[in-house]
């Protein structure tokens, strides 16, 4: 069963990866998102906008406490991943194949896949705090993950792992939320003396 799911994940690999170095409009777009650095800034810059973008006082309370759980997913889908990395070492895919490699050779383990665990962390606890604007939150993952597949750095079975383990994650955070609960107050207090010393109403 195991070595059936492993060919089937090098099989998808291969079509996936097989689409780099046939236009170039695509590679550098791919090359972009598979970035370290762009992807996860928008999905910050996201959540500062869910944070900033109630209506009214009621809904800055309820924006502000979703993007704290945002963060605490994250938070444990890394621990989570962590330790699943100390018993599951599976190497890059260009170590042991022949890859069309359009990014840096990352020297850590491929499963699970790191970016798709925090950016789908996002995803995920966004569609479980805000029912309006989760979906900003899913094309950068989405593309992220297919990205580092089509640059030849993951698995897809990395990616769709990572994306699991976001989700139990986001579901655990917001499950168990008496655990959040304390710096969601902190947070909510230190808003409102923020808007008092700047004479805001509140």
């Amino acid at each position: 069963m195991t070595s059936w799911l492993l060919d089937l994940d090098y099989t998808l690999f291969r079509w996936i990866n097989g689409l780099a170095g046939r236009n170039v409009l695509a590679d550098s777009a791919m090359r972009a998102f598979c970035n370290d650095h762009l992807v996860p800034f928008t999905l910050g810059f996201l959540a500062l906008v869910l944070v900033l973008k109630g209506r009214h006082r009621a809904d800055d309370r309820l924006n502000l406490a979703a993007a704290i759980r945002i963060f605490f997913t994250v938070a444990l889908s890394a621990a989570l991943m962590q330790a699943i990395i100390v018993f599951v070492h599976r190497p890059r895919p260009f170590v042991d194949h022949e890859v069309n490699l359009l990014f840096y050779k990352p020297v850590d383990w491929s499963f699970p896949s790191n970016p798709a665990t925090a950016t789908f962390s996002f995803f995920f606890s966004a569609r479980l705090s805000d029912r309006r604007t989760w979906w900003w939150f899913f094309p950068p993952a989405f593309l992220m993950s297919f990205a580092r597949v089509y640059c030849g750095v993951h698995y897809p079975g990395d990616v769709l792992a990572g994306a699991l383990l976001a989700l139990c994650s986001a579901y655990l955070v917001h499950r168990l939320d008496f655990l959040s609960r304390p710096f969601v107050s902190l947070a909510l207090r230190l808003e409102s003396r923020l808007r008092s010393a700047l004479s805001m109403r509140e």
